[in-house]
């Protein structure tokens, strides 16, 4: 009988949501933004912003990154209501309010370690300790990371390189590609054909990646595939991808094809393909897949 409330309850809560006028949205956005304390800060002369939620907000030791996708900023996990909003009102259905935080360097930004941007040793020597610290330390808790797009990339490079560091990895509709920013233009081509992208979606993507990776081998060295193959850890953390079977950048076959691997590679996994476009991901199973469920 219980469960059958809860179910009801949670059925109420899902069908409002959607019905909700957009002035009832920015409403309860910005009541929802109270809850987070924002700023800008900088290590090692590199600046940054930063969203994590007060304590005041919270009922749980664990932390959850969030890296968000391309044009977004540290303030897209709260105020992103037809996307990751909705994990965490899901989160709220369950009981469940771990501490989240938000870590931005700009609206165009990979979490890279090369001459030009060093932003991944300098995010888990640096950042991460002194948010942690203002957070009250993670305790009892596990860290968990969630990336959106573009934040999907940095989200593998950070989990893939510091095995042990997160439990729960979560890859919403994430730039992972079998195309490289120093690919020819028959291989794009190919590419394009193969996925259904968008030509200008992919070359807006490759421009980008041209601007931050110094040549072919510093792409090879961050290149997620080329990171999951030669992971040798047996610190292995839990990934979960979702993503638009008709995404515009192509992400759908990197996603599945990532999925793969890790699977092979002893990874417990988990791959939710949906219906959609970029950037498109079920929230829902996102939300269950960081509690435990």
């Amino acid at each position: 009988m219980k469960s059958v409330s809860v179910f009801l309850l949670l059925l109420y809560v899902s069908v409002n949501s959607w019905a909700q006028s957009e002035e009832e949205i920015q409403n309860e956005i910005e009541i929802e933004s109270f809850n987070y304390q924002c700023g800008t800060d900088s290590a090692r002369g590199i600046e940054f912003k930063y969203c994590y939620r007060k304590s005041s907000a919270t009922n749980n030791d664990d932390i959850v990154y969030f890296f968000h996708g391309l044009y977004g900023s540290e303030k897209s996990w709260h105020r992103q209501f037809w996307g990751t909003w909705f994990i965490q009102k899901w989160w709220y259905f369950r009981g469940y309010q771990p501490r989240v935080v938000s870590i931005s360097f700009g609206p165009k930004w990979l979490l890279v370690n090369n001459k030009k941007y060093p932003l991944l040793p300098l995010f888990t020597q640096e950042i991460m300790p002194m948010m942690e610290k203002r957070m009250g330390g993670l305790r009892r808790g596990k860290r968990h990371v969630i990336g959106q797009s573009m934040g999907g990339f940095n989200a593998t490079q950070i989990a893939l390189r510091n095995p042990g560091m997160f439990s729960r990895v979560a890859l919403l509709c994430p730039a992972i590609t079998h195309i490289g920013p120093y690919d020819s233009e028959k291989d794009i081509h190919k590419y394009v054909a193969r996925t259904g992208a968008k030509l200008r979606l992919v070359k807006k993507m490759l421009n980008i990646s041209r601007s931050i990776f110094l040549n072919k081998q510093d792409w090879d060295l961050h290149n997620p595939f080329n990171l999951l193959k030669k992971y040798n850890s047996s610190k292995r953390a839990k990934f979960y991808l979702s993503t638009g079977m008709i995404d515009g950048y192509g992400f759908q076959e990197g996603s599945k094809d990532f999925y793969d691997m890790a699977h092979g590679k002893s990874f417990l996994s988990r791959w939710v393909p949906v219906p959609g476009g970029h950037c498109n991901f079920n929230r829902k199973n996102t939300a269950y897949f960081i509690m435990g469920d």
